[in-house]
């Protein structure tokens, strides 16, 4: 089910902490929180004011880093992304990310956006590089499918936080390539990338980092934003492991996964996949094989851009492996 977010700490936050919610606005014109939506790829109807303004939500365009042992403000049992790149490895406390939804970053000679998105639950990397020139993202204060619209500040176009497409503006068309990124347990991406360097708290302060905006939300089984599609047989805010293999979906759901014991070793379209899922944590540790292209995220997320998603060990279904 929905995922607890911890403090630093260690503790439990309360449910009691209100949702970021601001009225979205619906109203249909050729622009929206100043970007030109006249051309965009997808039905203008449908691309909505989340609330924020343009850069209401501030992305982080200058992390700073330090080793592990100086980053008191992150425990070895708190969610973190994590990316590799060579032989250098950043580390993003998500309860640091949640708050700025974008770090402009560079990882071992490659200049990459990460983000996070609280609505979707969905972490991404991509490249900033786009035929050759290094884009900076920050946040359009836009949704589509109840997902968050990232904006370049170079063309001003935007692009789908879930997919890396851009779907207005001058770059239309054009995709982000996806960088492997890992949303873990600290302690769990130490393990790996013992030498990772850790995000430090953007400068100036002016955000208390001990508290999620979202933590009554993570437990709400309804949606704030119009989506494509959806399937009420599961809540809303069930936590997914998504895969897809030579474009087909499939769906990995936290509870089915721990009725099943915990652990799960199954073979999708000729691929391998091995993980397991921590009610405790709301956490997925996984190996998966090259060719696999995988996705945590919210259920409603999830099925929203995959609407004919498969869903592994569904009630009533006593298919096994294929």
């Amino acid at each position: 089910m929905a995922r607890g977010r911890k403090l630093f700490a260690g503790g439990f936050l309360q449910v009691a902490i209100g949702l970021l919610a601001t009225p979205p606005a619906t109203a249909v014109n050729d622009s929206l929180n100043g970007f030109d939506l006249g051309s965009a790829l997808l039905p203008r109807e449908e691309i909505l004011a989340g609330g924020p303004s343009r850069d209401g939500i501030e992305s982080v365009d200058e992390p700073e880093f330090v080793a592990v042992e100086e980053a008191r403000w992150v425990a070895v049992r708190n969610p973190v992304l994590g990316v590799a790149v060579g032989e250098e490895a950043h580390v993003y406390p998500v309860h640091l990310l949640e708050p700025h939804q974008i770090v402009n970053d560079e990882v071992g000679g490659v200049t990459v956006v990460v983000t996070y998105d609280p609505l979707a639950a969905v972490p991404r990397a991509y490249r900033r590089e786009v035929d050759g020139r290094t884009l900076t993202f920050g946040v359009s204060g836009l949704v589509y499918n109840s997902n968050f619209l990232l904006y370049d500040r170079e063309t001003e176009s935007l692009w789908l936080q879930f997919t890396g497409e851009a779907i207005a503006g001058p770059a239309a068309g054009k995709k982000l390539a996806r960088v492997p990124i890992r949303q873990e347990l600290l302690g769990t991406w130490l393990s790996r990338h013992p030498l990772s360097r850790v995000m430090s708290r953007p400068r100036p302060q002016r955000i208390d980092y001990r508290y999620s905006r979202y933590t009554r939300y993570m437990t709400q089984d309804k949606v704030i934003f119009p989506v494509k599609a959806r399937d009420d047989r599961f809540h809303a805010k069930e936590l997914v492991l998504g895969v897809v293999v030579g474009g087909r979906p499939r769906a990995y759901l936290g509870s089915l996964v721990t009725k099943a014991g915990g652990q799960v070793e199954d073979e999708f379209g000729g691929k391998k996949i091995e993980f397991s899922y921590s009610t405790d944590d709301g956490i997925f540790s996984y190996e998966v094989a090259d060719g696999v292209e995988f996705t945590e995220a919210y259920w409603f997320a999830w099925k929203a851009f995959h609407p004919d998603t498969e869903v592994w060990n569904e009630p009533g279904d006593s298919s096994g492996p294929d």
